[in-house]
């Protein structure tokens, strides 16, 4: 049978599977098309959100550095009750270009410009392709703290926007926002630190021990009476090595940079020396780094270098001073600061006599000195409830005599709570302490000698650049010192965000 009818058939199938493989062909080749300029797209979204971050980082590299964080000490001139905070009725701001800059400091505002130059912000992508970028820092926020030693800073948030823009025929945009932050945390104290990083920068000959107590959960005993101690949580620590023989007991870790236990040269100083039967309990705890504290600040105002005799038959008159600051009797006098910041020369007590500091109308008293010696069973008493701070200058002092000798007489804190009695000291000379009595203070002197004496204890918390005891006296660390006492965290970035235009 001839099926004439069906003659050209095929053709027809072709000519419809040659438009189906056309159509299938231009899909794919929009298709292939679209992938790629979406995977450009996001190459260049990618290159400019990359830009993005490199600017908050240079913003922030900047925020949190030296140069900067010394140059900002005071909030003075600057609204910290609102957020962002302004200065002049106007946020303040820090922008690539200095004069949109609404910040007072000129040297900032110039140096903060000069991080987004167009040769300073701008990456190569290679074969001349390029990425610029921009931050603007806004303040957020901004305090006024004093952290351990005395030292004053300024705290401050920013939140950082960034621009990273990829130019070209297909250019791309991309937005990055940040917040960096600063916090306050508590100081990390010991019953001993030494900054020095040699041998014996803590040295300790004798029967010598270390431990601890808690000024706000003591039991007193003894008489006179004193806070019970507990065998622990008497800590020390170096950047160098620590040498104890005899009976030295250290009651808590050994924290430092260094390694090894035996003898320390030069050329190598090991962790910790140790003869006869001395011991440390604890661990000892191998830093990453060796650790830096702040020099405190200067006596402000200076003091005099001029001397200031108090004796058995001293008068407020003799030493300078008049009501409402001074009363008392010949010999025992009494020293109220009402708010106001005492400052007195070579300070000499003798013949027993004996100085009250109070308050007054202000708990806290600031006394700046230029050198005290006590001799002859004279004593410095804190009256209830107030706090000390003694700011010592060391100013023309001899190095063959300490610029605090407290050796010859007796410090009274019948608290028990260091905090009460702070010792500041910038300078790199001697403080002999230790006296006929127990002395409940801190001592915070990062580049001096700290000389302790007698048999007395010492309940409170010494940091010096080098120390040594060979009397006898202990030391009783205040485990509330850790909560009493902060310093600035770390700049870190507390979130983090991104758009694209």
């Amino acid at each position: 049978m001839t099926r004439t009818g069906e003659k050209g058939v095929a053709l027809v199938f072709t000519l419809f599977l040659m438009a189906a493989l056309s159509a299938m062909a231009v899909s794919l080749m929009f298709l292939a098309q679209t992938e790629t300029s979406a995977s450009r797209n996001y190459k260049t979204m990618s290159q400019a959100r990359y830009g993005g971050e490199a600017g908050v980082h240079r913003a922030l590299n900047y925020l949190s550095s030296t140069a900067y964080t010394s140059a900002v000490t005071t909030t003075t001139g600057f609204d910290t009750s609102v957020s962002p905070v302004t200065y002049g009725g106007q946020p303040v701001v820090l922008a690539p270009v200095a004069t949109s800059s609404n910040h007072p400091d000129t040297a900032i505002k110039t140096a903060y410009a000069a991080l987004f130059t167009s040769s300073a912000a701008t990456l190569s992508l290679g074969s001349g392709a390029t990425v610029g970028y921009t931050a603007t820092a806004t303040l957020l926020s901004m305090r006024s703290v004093t952290v351990y030693g005395g030292a004053s800073a300024v705290v401050q948030n920013w939140r950082i926007t960034a621009v990273g823009t990829v130019p070209g025929a297909l250019p791309a945009t991309v937005e990055v926002a940040a917040i960096m932050e600063r916090d306050i945390v508590p100081a990390e104290t010991y019953a001993i630190f030494a900054t020095g990083a040699g041998c014996g920068a803590i040295n300790m000959v004798g029967n010598v021990h270390t431990d601890s107590y808690d000024s706000t959960a003591m039991t007193l005993t003894g008489s006179p009476a004193h806070p019970a101690t507990d065998s622990y949580g008497g800590a020390v620590g170096t950047n160098g090595n620590l040498s104890i023989s005899g009976q030295v007991s250290v009651n808590g870790n050994l924290d430092t940079p260094r390694t090894g236990v035996g003898a320390c040269t030069n050329g190598s100083i090991t962790a910790i020396t140790e003869t006869g039967q001395a011991t440390v309990s604890g661990q000892t705890i191998q830093l990453p780094q060796a650790k830096i504290y702040q020099t405190p600040n200067a006596p402000s105002p200076a003091p005099p270098t001029t001397t200031m005799t108090i004796n058995a038959s001293s008068t407020c008159a003799s030493i300078g001073m008049a009501l409402p600051y001074c009363s008392g009797s010949a010999g025992n006098l009494v020293i109220m600061a009402n708010g106001t910041t005492l400052s007195w020369g070579n300070v000499t007590m003798s013949g027993g006599a004996n100085v009250t500091i109070l308050g007054g109308t202000s708990s806290f008293v600031n006394l700046n000195v230029n050198s005290w010696t006590l001799s002859g069973n004279s004593t410095i008493t804190l009256g209830p409830s107030t706090s000390v701070t003694l700011n010592v200058q060391g100013s023309g002092v001899p190095s063959s005599q300490s610029v605090l000798d407290f050796t010859g007489g007796n410090v009274t804190n019948s608290s028990f709570d260091p905090s009460k009695f702070q010792i500041l000291y910038a300078g790199t000379g001697t403080i002999a302490v230790g006296g006929t009595s127990d002395t409940s203070a801190t001592i915070y002197a990062p580049n001096a000698f700290v000389d302790m004496h007698g048999s007395a204890g010492f309940y409170g918390s010494v940091l010096s650049n080098t120390f040594k005891d060979n009397g006898g006296a202990s030391m009783h660390y205040d485990r509330s010192l850790g909560s009493k006492f902060y310093t600035l965290g770390q700049h870190v970035m507390s979130s983090f965000s991104w758009q694209k235009y």
